[in-house]
């Protein structure tokens, strides 16, 4: 054998089961995000976590593509004058937003906003572009970085000062034309869930947790290991709020002059963090192979006097996977061990590990190791393509199962509030229960439980099993309580 520098990767300090502690070490350890700068909250997203966040991309702009979406970019810097158009909306962000006061050492007669969210400069366009029935539908999305100077405590990819985010916004001629857009958003947004393999829940958020100046609020709710739940995206029906305050307005086929209907829906780089923290295990990372930065990798497994017909074999075989369209990388470093390479990719995530030793190319075969499940077969080459197809369509519906498990695991109701404060009190719970709808009984639950309401299930229809858990008022609906970040 080949002598090697290196005999094993540390393992991981932290089990999955200290989820505060894994997630953090595993960010820097699979090079997902390093924190390690001069600004806090403003981090590094490192090669594997960027890869990622392009591959959301892709599978996104595809589905943008396909539903007549136009992506764009609009500036980071927002005249404040912008902001104050828009009060209500404004008002959540104020403490949040970045200001530019000096260029050098001269002061601005106008301070400008670093780009808290889009709503005003994208309006303020529209109304240049939108003057007739023909120019709607207008439904365009950018790409874009996000600054939001949080007080809160920072948390990598959960709660960032900047961060990357999608956001679409779209204006319709009615009400119900911006209403079939909203299904439309929640139909590209549940096939991307689906595709990342993530457990989630819809909810229509209650009114006191809408979007500011939307009609309505539709949520994505993913369960964290922690019990803790993540909105890993939303979509908001803007009815022509937005518009009558930036004068976003249309000459209708009867010639009459109206203010458009908008909708707008996001998400952003905490989606990551969902994906990271809902599959991973203590050995690492096990990413969905349509976001994974490589999807095979091959470790040859050198003797010596063999090395030179283990690398051909090993060449022939990463060319061939390549032409069947897989993202592959081949490691060649001599310094390490195979055992060392195994625990190394296994951490960051990669769903199918090839190993291809002597025997391996006397055999016209290779070794292959799952990522998900870590079982290990060997495969023919002859047949290696078909067995590779199959594996990864496997491994997301088994990735798929195990999160739709775990959201099951959460699961728990309660009809009185002696019931809720014994569930979120001893447990990492995401509670049915019966809510009245009122503010108050709302308040208390959040600051007796530190938890508050999702809302109403959206994607399913649920009647209420009594009164409201706080006051007992018997018209209550069904919500879900739980902790969130």
């Amino acid at each position: 054998m080949i002598n090697y520098i290196c005999d094993y990767i540390m393992p991981l300090d932290n089990p999955r089961s200290d989820f505060s502690n894994w997630y953090s070490e595993i960010l820097l350890r699979a090079k997902i995000v390093d924190i390690r700068t001069p600004i806090k909250g403003s981090n590094v997203l490192m090669p594997n976590g960027y890869e990622i966040w392009e591959n959301i991309k892709n599978f996104m702009n595809i589905q943008f593509k396909k539903t007549n979406h136009k992506n764009a970019y609009f500036p980071l810097f927002i005249p404040e004058e912008f902001l104050e158009m828009e009060t209500e909306h404004f008002s959540g962000f104020i403490p949040e937003v970045a200001w530019v006061t000096h260029v050098g050492d001269k002061k601005l007669n106008k301070k400008v906003a670093l780009r808290p969210t889009s709503e005003t400069i994208m309006y303020h366009m529209y109304a240049q572009w939108i003057h007739s029935h023909a120019d709607l539908p207008l439904k365009y999305n950018q790409w874009c970085n996000i600054i939001r100077w949080d007080t809160k405590e920072t948390r990598p990819l959960l709660r960032d000062r900047e961060f990357f985010w999608s956001e679409a916004h779209t204006c319709h001629a009615s009400f119900d034309e911006a209403a079939v857009q909203v299904k439309e958003s929640m139909m590209i947004y549940q096939s991307l869930f689906d595709a990342l393999c993530l457990s989630y829940m819809v909810f229509k958020r209650p009114k006191h947790d809408t979007f500011p100046g939307a009609e309505y609020t539709i949520a994505y709710d993913s369960p964290l290991p922690n019990g803790k739940t993540l909105q890993i995206g939303t979509t908001h029906h803007l009815s022509n709020n937005f518009s009558k305050a930036f004068d976003v307005k249309f000459l209708d086929k009867d010639g009459e002059t109206k203010h458009v209907y908008q909708t707008s829906y996001g998400i952003s780089t905490r989606l990551i963090a969902g994906v990271l923290s809902l599959h991973g295990d203590d050995q690492g990372l096990i990413l969905p192979p349509i976001i994974a930065p490589v999807q095979i990798v091959i470790i040859p497994i050198l003797f010596k006097n063999k090395e030179e017909e283990v690398l051909n074999a090993v060449k022939q075989l990463e060319n061939d996977i390549s032409s069947w369209g897989y993202r592959i990388h081949t490691d060649l470093r001599d310094q390490y061990t195979p055992g060392w390479k195994f625990s190394e990719w296994e951490m960051q995530g990669v769903p199918i590990r090839l190993e291809i030793g002597p025997r391996d190319v006397q055999n016209a075969s290779t070794m292959l190791v799952r990522r998900d499940d870590g079982s290990k077969q060997s495969v023919s080459l002859q047949d290696l393509e078909n067995e590779i197809s199959s594996i990864m369509e496997d491994i997301s519906i088994n990735l798929k199962k195990r999160a739709d498990k775990t959201l099951e695991n959460y699961m728990r109701s309660a009809n009185t509030f002696d019931e809720l404060t014994n569930i979120l009190s001893n447990e990492n719970a995401i509670v049915a229960t019966n809510w009245c709808n009122n503010l108050d009984c709302a308040t208390k639950i959040k600051e007796n439980l530190s938890a508050g309401i999702l809302g109403e299930r959206n994607d399913i229809t649920e009647k209420s099993t009594g009164p409201c858990v706080v006051c007992n008022e018997p018209k209550a609906s069904k919500v879900y309580v739980a902790s969130s970040y």
